[in-house]
């Protein structure tokens, strides 16, 4: 006999409205649901229309004065689809890492796992199951997760209307009990 346990939070946003204004942006921001301090595991998946006109930004950060907006200063990480490419900033430095990309239907899968202390030390990262950041990867930098944030920013850009669908989680490291 066994038992598992696995205490997670996870969120799927809805598909976001169209643009309003000529500029074709639409932004959102959304409230994760509580993180853990215990949590090991922050995964999500975005998936897209890409195109070589369009862009769709994940922004994670903590939004500090609690007004629903996650402003320039408590962005933390950007993910997402840029004009052709994947790209991860490190939203305090403004240093940015690429990924070319091809056009089309396509989803980038993200699978960070941090250690007590909440730390990275691993991360998964492909699209269409091919492996991409391999710097990122080899060694996580510490900017790649944090249990205090507790806001996302989705932002979409561009004629090309993405379309994008957006599951995240986070979670403690599953244990398990066997008991003979």
């Amino acid at each position: 006999m066994f038992a598992s346990l696995l205490l997670a939070a996870a969120l799927s946003l809805p598909t976001l409205p169209p643009a309003e204004y000529a500029d074709t942006e639409v932004v959102t921001n959304v409230a994760l649901p509580a993180v853990r301090a215990d949590s090991r595991l922050f995964s999500f998946r975005l998936e897209l229309d890409a195109t070589p006109s369009n862009n769709v930004s994940l922004v994670f950060g903590r939004d500090a004065d609690e007004d629903g907006v996650l402003s320039r200063s408590e962005e933390a990480l950007a993910v997402g689809w840029d004009c052709g490419e994947w790209k991860v900033v490190d939203c305090a430095t403004g240093e940015e890492t690429t990924e070319q990309g091809a056009p089309g239907l396509t989803a980038l899968d993200w699978r960070l796992v941090a250690v007590p202390g909440l730390s990275p030390r691993s991360l998964e990262a492909s699209v269409g199951g091919a492996s991409v950041f391999s710097a990122l990867r080899a060694n996580p930098p510490s900017f790649l997760f944090d249990a205090g944030w507790n806001t996302l920013k989705v932002a979409c850009r561009g004629l090309d209307a993405p379309s994008p669908q957006i599951d995240c989680s986070a979670e403690n490291t599953p244990m398990t009990i066997r008991v003979r």
